[in-house]
């Protein structure tokens, strides 16, 4: 196992977002996807919902916000906002991820592939994540507790 998983295992750290970001392109574009800033966003949501019911822990640690279209991660919004609502191009960018963590992201990416963008950012805007933060005001923090809270309430029953 590369030294930088064991790193992040010992230490429990997370993923930064674009490195998650970047991991989700390549997945969606291997599999023949398009994929664009917008539903990267709702990914990365759906991405980080993922791993914090399978692991307790999120899978990066980058802030996300609600914003009109659903949840955000701003960092990795400026990052592509230039290809606008087209397909995000990045070269052969290798991310290395722990096989684990990878297993659970591939899992529901491909879950989502059934949904269109669209759909996505209506399923975002009916769970209480982003409905309380965008309540709150504009762009306001989606924290990972009430992702992972909800989450797992979903899950049990």
């Amino acid at each position: 196992m590369p030294s930088a998983c064991l790193e992040r295992n010992q230490e429990k750290m997370a993923y930064s977002a674009l490195e998650v970001a970047k991991y989700v392109i390549n997945h969606e574009h291997n599999n023949g996807r398009e994929i664009s800033n917008l539903r990267l966003q709702k990914l990365l949501y759906f991405v980080q919902a993922k791993v914090l019911v399978e692991t307790g822990d999120p899978c990066f640690d980058d802030v996300m916000e609600a914003w009109d279209y659903g949840p955000v991660v701003p960092v990795v919004y400026h990052k592509y906002k230039i290809y606008g609502s087209w397909d995000i191009q990045i070269s052969d960018v290798l991310v290395d991820i722990e096989d684990r963590i990878r297993t659970f992201i591939d899992a529901m990416l491909d879950y989502c592939r059934n949904y269109p963008t669209y759909q996505l950012v209506e399923i975002t805007h009916k769970q209480d994540p982003w409905i309380q933060a965008h309540q709150r005001g504009t762009k306001s923090e989606i924290r990972p507790s009430a992702i992972k809270q909800y989450f797992l309430s979903k899950n049990s029953k």
